[in-house]
């Protein structure tokens, strides 16, 4: 076998003993190759791998004795060595009870923090019953979870909403967090059980102005170094679209913080630069208002300039950007529309394949108008180049 391939699991290894072989083998077992490629064991899987339709429909034991059908079960992992997978009976399932700490599992799956809520299962030659089963149990759980959640909704009068709910698995109960960023997200309308009415029909967005104040690196070796520059930059929104009223005049007022890690993360590298490199940087969230539509106040404008303070509008800098990418679209498309007129004249239209991108933007930018303008320009060079006289040299003529 190759050595990079994986050694033969024990399915593998035990059909085998019984005589059997890629070509020759079980209807519940196969083997993965590619198509274009010979059946052989040595391949990644490590050999004959299980029919799922057929594992799924098995019966397995956990360490404790619980019984579980195999579409319960975890087969895609490699941890310390082993292949926990179906093939080598060595599956997965998640603890129904989650206990951190069972003497009765794996060694391994002790140990690790991360798998500490799994247990091996193994197939079971018994036959399966579903009382007392996983299955069972996690039915009962289901329907407790259930049956709490709507008590928990009972106890606060239907003010809960399914999107802000959770249910802990620590304390097993069910715990509320709102949060009216998620629901500006969702862009919530209609009733909103939280708030007990219906949502403002009214849209609008959460505006914030951010100061920053920033040392002047490029100034650095004049008599001007050690500058510091303050800039406010005002009217950016928190959301990237039209959001109820109601929904913003709450997250003005508790999604502050919020907010705060959105400027913090838009300015990262300038406050990491800040902190270990000397570069001073500092922001200050101001402002946090909920409106229809940006106001600018001017008079406060004109006395932060006046102050020595650079005011920028987000929206006439966001307005600025697409004026900016639509002017360079449009020097991109003249300019794919001048290469493909030389391409036209030099070549003609039939030259462009039929299903290409240039025969696409030909029929689309040019029109069949200008493509029938290029065409009869293209047979009046091509007439000029054929009636062009031909120039004789003196050694052409000794020679005639």
């Amino acid at each position: 076998m190759k050595e990079d391939y994986k050694e033969y699991n024990l399915l593998t290894k035990r059909l085998l003993e019984e005589g059997y072989s890629a070509e020759h083998h079980p209807d519940h077992v196969r083997v993965d190759v590619p198509m274009w490629q010979e059946k052989t064991l040595d391949n990644y899987d490590g050999g004959f791998t299980y029919e799922r339709w057929w594992i799924f429909e098995q019966t397995f034991k956990t360490p404790c004795g619980l019984q579980c059908k195999g579409l319960q079960c975890h087969s895609n992992m490699s941890y310390m060595g082993i292949e926990w997978t179906f093939e080598n009976d060595m599956a997965t399932i998640r603890c129904l009870y989650e206990k951190k700490e069972c003497k009765l599992k794996h060694e391994y799956l002790q140990e690790n923090k991360v798998l500490r809520y799994e247990c091996e299962v193994h197939m079971a030659e018994e036959e399966y019953c579903y009382e007392g089963s996983v299955e069972h149990i996690l039915k009962l759980h289901d329907d407790e979870i259930r049956r709490q959640e709507i008590s928990f909704g009972l106890q606060r009068k239907g003010r809960v909403c399914r999107e802000h709910m959770r249910f802990n698995r620590d304390t097993l109960e069910w715990e509320m967090n709102y949060d009216p960023y998620y629901c500006g997200l969702s862009r919530c309308a209609g009733r909103c059980p939280v708030l007990g009415h219906e949502l403002d029909k009214k849209r609008g967005n959460v505006f914030y102005d951010v100061k920053i104040s920033y040392l002047r690196n490029d100034l650095n070796g004049t008599l001007f170094e050690g500058q510091i520059d303050t800039q406010i930059i005002n009217g950016k929104k928190l959301f990237n679209h039209p959001v109820s009223m109601d929904i913003c005049k709450i997250c003005a007022r508790l999604c502050q913080d919020r907010i705060k890690d959105k400027v913090r993360n838009h300015y990262f590298t300038q406050l990491f630069f800040s902190e270990y490199h000397g570069r001073y940087f500092s922001f200050e969230l101001q402002n946090v208002r909920a409106e229809q539509r940006e106001s600018r106040d001017l008079m406060q404008d004109l006395e932060d300039i006046r102050n020595g303070i650079q005011i920028i509008h987000a929206s006439d800098m966001e307005k600025r950007n697409k004026e900016n990418k639509k002017a360079r679209c449009q020097k991109l498309r003249e300019s794919a529309v001048r290469r493909l007129e030389k391409k036209l004249l030099e070549n003609g239209y039939e030259s462009l394949k039929e299903f290409s991108a240039d025969r696409r933007h030909a029929d689309k930018w040019l029109g069949q108008e200008l493509i029938a303008e290029l065409k009869q320009m293209r047979q009046v060079k091509e007439k000029e180049k054929r009636e062009q006289p031909v120039q004789l040299s003196l050694f052409d003529m000794e020679v005639s």
